[in-house]
């Protein structure tokens, strides 16, 4: 952990539990052991929270001697002068290790770009492929602001390892079944090891899902016995749905149902589900998802990019389904930019369904960070109050992108840059301090994923 911190004269920009947002200028946060004591206007009671945490930590050890009523423990200031505080995000769908392959494979129908490019490309990674890629996929989400991700890949130990390395907050998708001469089977004992491996490990960054792709990648009899997988090790699901609309006609032809029929009736959402994409649903799918408390992460920039189509955030909303942004993988992005995410997502709810007042400010930056915590299982993350974990960043506000800051969430979601990103803290730890990442050694992960991606892509 960093020393205790206190945050200075810095304009806060916080979601809150009702899905808005607020603010509060001239304000002070003081942090200690991973959390956040207090919040508000005044200097001295940010003090005094960590004089009160000071005093029951040495209460609480016998080899300490006993604190002086008052005394101020050391701890570092940081001034927030022209500068927004606010969570970071959370990005409710990716596929990090694929940043090596961004920018090659562009341009093509979802089905031709998956099946003809990026499968047989996938089939040439190797572990340490994983891990410097899951690192450039890290380095650039910390850096432009986003603290967690729920991400779904293979070789899952070595992007682990790089989020661990890296401070970062994971929703690690697991495989969890074995392809053998053509015939699938599930894997439930790989995916208890990987969850004893890793789930809540170092303080709680990590969680652990089972992959299940998607709808149509697997025989039926599979389905079925990944939900039961699934509730018997006591994890979540991460599942694409209803990406394009070739997936729901094959997916109606092949079973007589939609995929989120077809999924509920597998048992699929029988456990806590984020549900990718949801681009063409019926109303009855978005009636399934909001009874299951399925959680959609929403991926505008892929979704154009692939011709797949917008999802209806409006209607999902208006059923009462947890809403989240993602950005999907870097192949199909091209890139994990929170920032951009959140304003194309506004202005095409508002462009495509005819309303200005679709998806306002408050309610995308609600999306991006408390409704993909929510999402992603880390409940004490995307808000910032006292009690929660200390995972926020820090925005200049002093340069001509944002200046003048006028309203600071229509700033951030209309007009802030991810370069505007000063400092990122996860749980208590700076990953990035006033613009340098302190986490990742950017230079070698730069020449290591430069090797692997000239091999893979030249077969």
């Amino acid at each position: 952990m960093n020393r205790p911190l206190i945050i200075k004269d810095i304009t806060l920009v916080t979601p809150d539990e009702q899905g808005g947002a607020s603010v509060l200028r001239n304000s002070c946060i003081s942090v200690s052991d991973g959390k956040i004591l207090y919040v508000g206007t005044s200097p001295d009671e940010a003090v005094q929270s960590l004089c009160l945490v000071a005093e029951s930590n040495n209460e609480s050890d016998d080899s300490q001697p006993p604190n002086i009523a008052g005394r101020i423990p050391e701890y570092d200031v940081y001034i927030g002068t022209d500068r927004i505080l606010l969570p970071t995000f959370a990005n409710g769908h990716s596929h990090i290790p694929m940043s090596i392959l961004k920018n090659t494979a562009d341009d093509m129908t979802l089905e031709d770009w998956l099946f003809k490019v990026i499968l047989p490309r996938e089939s040439r990674l190797i572990e340490s492929d994983v891990y410097y890629a899951s690192l450039l996929g890290i380095a650039e989400m910390i850096s432009g602001g986003t603290g967690a991700s729920a991400d779904m890949y293979f070789m899952g130990e070595q992007t682990a390892r790089a989020a661990l390395e890296s401070g970062f907050r994971l929703n690690l998708s697991h495989d969890g079944k074995i392809n053998e001469d053509g015939k699938w089977r599930t894997d439930p004992h790989s995916l208890r090891d990987f969850r004893k491996s890793f789930h809540s490990l170092d303080d709680g960054l990590l969680r652990v899902s089972l992959m299940v792709h998607s709808i149509y990648l697997y025989p039926d009899y599979l389905y079925p016995q990944l939900a039961e997988e699934a509730l018997a090790s006591d994890v979540s699901i991460h599942v694409h749905l209803s990406e394009t609309r070739t997936e729901v006609d094959n997916c109606i032809a092949r079973y007589g149902k939609t995929p989120a029929e077809a999924l509920y009736d597998f048992g699929i959402f029988n456990v806590p589900c984020i549900a990718a994409h949801g681009v063409h649903l019926a109303d009855n799918d978005r009636a399934i998802l909001a009874e299951n408390h399925v959680t959609v992460a929403h991926n505008p920039s892929s979704n154009l990019k692939l011709a797949s189509g917008i999802c209806n955030v409006k209607a999902l909303l208006e059923r009462g389904v947890n809403v989240c942004i993602g950005t999907d993988g870097s192949a199909s992005n091209n890139s994990l930019d929170m920032y951009s995410e959140m304003r194309l997502a506004s202005l095409i709810a508002k462009g495509v369904f005819g309303n200005p007042e679709d998806m306002n400010a408050e309610d995308t930056l609600y999306m991006a960070t408390r409704a993909g915590f929510c999402g992603l299982g880390f409940e004490h993350c995307g808000v910032i109050a006292p009690g929660m974990c200390a995972d926020f960043q820090i925005v200049r506000c002093d340069n001509p992108s944002v200046w003048p800051v006028g309203n600071p969430i229509s700033s951030l979601v209309y007009g802030t840059p991810s370069s505007a990103v000063e400092s990122v803290m996860i749980n208590g730890c700076f990953v990035k301090y006033k613009g340098e990442l302190t986490t990742i050694d950017f230079e070698k992960v730069k020449a290591e994923t430069l090797l692997s991606a000239n091999r893979i892509i030249a077969g």
